[in-house]
């Protein structure tokens, strides 16, 4: 293994190259005995690993050993040559194999009393001080052999092959770590999205959570209707997070958010070259969400132009990316959402009837807010213990107050109009209730019997007043003369307020 300084040289810049190539421990091993091969003319090459639970050195990769040689070169610690270098953590030169009896030939690789001297090299790879595995090679041993200098190159290499093997243990840890958090992310998921963690009790949600359980371990299309903010990406991941697809991709697309231009590029994906700027090709959202589901928002501004193409998708999972000739099948669960009249669309030109037949085989209506007020409260101290745990602060409940202008808002805006109202008050509230003055001037102004009316002076000081009697008598537990210290006002004052305000105390 006689070699230049310029050969050495650019085999030790051969295998640095080697390390950066590749993450996989196996194929830059393979390519350092490779290397070995190419630039020092070895015959066999070995690198082994030990196995601490077993206490026993197996062969990693191998260079010029067939797969039964390889499969029979395994030592105990202390035996053979190898056994003692991973014992001692000492290089071993073996000048001719065939006069030392350490040399085992487990392998039954290599020839001897042919008359040719074989001489092994096998030095200790060593991680953190301990010694992990053995680098070995070998070659036709000849007469001015400089094995001194044989050795110093094998002890580098072995000291990069050390590194190549941390490097690996470092990122094998980390996939261990994104694996271990995806599957508590996915279980997270599946728990935030079951059906008895949505909100609402009145009956129309009722008969949502029946559908979706209906529907769930099936494969069929799902079509969800209901105005903006009524929560239909909700019932989209239920159906998702409840069906027998739960563990593979869920991938939204919105419709409106993407031109028609990159939208079909985004859906289905581009080839190389399919139009100005596509560099390299592009899996689409369908190849993503494969084995999983695709859920497509706002189906209603669906481009005419794609809507053959996403047609074609549903009724027969396959298609083509953009420039592309290759039929791709997608495994994919389609779920779209719609605030708008599909039907009229239909009569209109803008939506295709064959298209709509094929999103409507399972229909999800959801009711706007103001169809279930009983859903209202329930939502609203939903959204309050979030966002109070959120921005950490300590209110607790809703005033009375609060509580009758929540109910009595029409709520055009939806579950998001009330999440935006909840979390304006925790932010401006500095008590630990929520009152009529934290909610927004849009419901401020509602009246029980003008829902447009802005209220007078007077009106909104006396809001006021019934509001803080009412919190007083709740903190007191209705008790009157406990309620007037609280308020700082006479007894005698009290009651005359708690007839002109008609509140009851005992009801409290």
């Amino acid at each position: 293994m006689k070699a230049t300084f310029a050969t050495e040289v650019q085999l030790l810049s051969d295998i640095a190259k080697a390390f950066a190539e590749s993450l996989n421990l196996e194929e830059t091993l393979k390519s350092i005995l490779t290397l070995l091969d190419t630039h020092l003319k070895l015959q066999r090459g070995t690198i082994t690993l030990l196995d601490p639970d077993t206490e026993t050195i197996n062969i990693k990769v191998a260079h010029g050993l067939s797969e039964r040689s390889k499969s029979q070169g395994s030592y105990k610690v202390g035996e053979g040559i190898t056994g003692r270098v991973v014992q001692t953590g000492e290089a071993i030169i073996v000048p001719d194999i065939s006069r030392d009896p350490r040399f085992l030939h487990k392998t039954r690789s290599r020839e001897t009393g042919n008359g040719k001297k074989i001489a092994f090299f096998c030095v200790p790879i060593k991680l953190e001080g301990r010694t992990v595995g053995t680098l070995s090679v070998d070659r036709q041993a000849g007469r001015g052999d400089d094995f001194d200098a044989s050795l110093r190159l094998l002890n580098i290499i072995s000291t990069m092959v050390a590194q190549a093997i941390k490097l690996n243990k470092m990122v094998e840890s980390e996939r261990a770590v994104l694996r271990d958090e995806n599957v508590r992310l996915r279980r997270e998921l599946k728990t935030r999205f079951a059906v008895n963690n949505m909100v609402g009790t009145s009956n129309a949600m009722q008969e949502v959570y029946r559908l979706i359980e209906q529907v769930a371990d099936s494969n069929a299309t799902v079509l969800i209707r209901g105005e903006s903010g009524t929560g239909k990406d909700l019932v989209a991941h239920a159906v998702h997070y409840n069906s027998l697809r739960a563990d593979k991709p869920f991938i939204k697309v919105n419709c409106t958010a993407l031109p028609e231009t990159l939208l079909e590029s985004e859906l289905f994906g581009h080839e190389k070259g399919a139009f100005t700027g596509a560099i390299e090709r592009k899996p689409g959202r369908f190849e993503r969400a494969h084995g999983g589901t695709i859920f497509l928002d706002e189906i209603g501004d669906f481009p005419p132009s794609l809507q053959v193409k996403l047609l074609r998708v549903i009724q027969f999972r396959e298609f083509e990316r953009l420039g592309g000739t290759e039929t791709i099948k997608a495994n994919v669960r389609v779920i779209v959402a719609t605030h708008k009249n599909l039907e009229q669309q239909i009569a209109d030109g803008g939506f295709r009837s064959d298209l709509y037949y094929r999103i409507n085989v399972f229909p999800i209506y959801l009711p706007p807010l103001r169809e279930r007020k009983d859903d209202i409260m329930l939502l609203a101290d939903h959204f309050l213990q979030h966002f109070a745990r959120e921005n950490g602060k300590p209110i607790t409940r809703i005033s009375t107050p609060a509580i009758e202008a929540l109910t009595r808002y029409h709520w055009p805006g939806n579950i998001r109009e009330l999440e935006n109202c909840i979390e304006r008050a925790v932010l401006v509230c500095e008590d630990d209730v929520i009152r009529s003055e934290h909610l927004p001037p849009s419901l401020q102004m509602i009246n029980k019997n003008d829902t447009t009316a802005k209220p007078s002076f007077t009106e909104i000081i006396a809001n006021k007043e019934r509001e803080l009697i009412v919190d007083a008598l709740k903190k007191c537990s209705g008790q009157q003369r406990k309620a007037a210290l609280e308020l700082g006002i006479t007894e005698r004052i009290l009651g005359y307020k708690i007839k002109k305000y008609g509140i009851s105390p005992k009801y409290i």
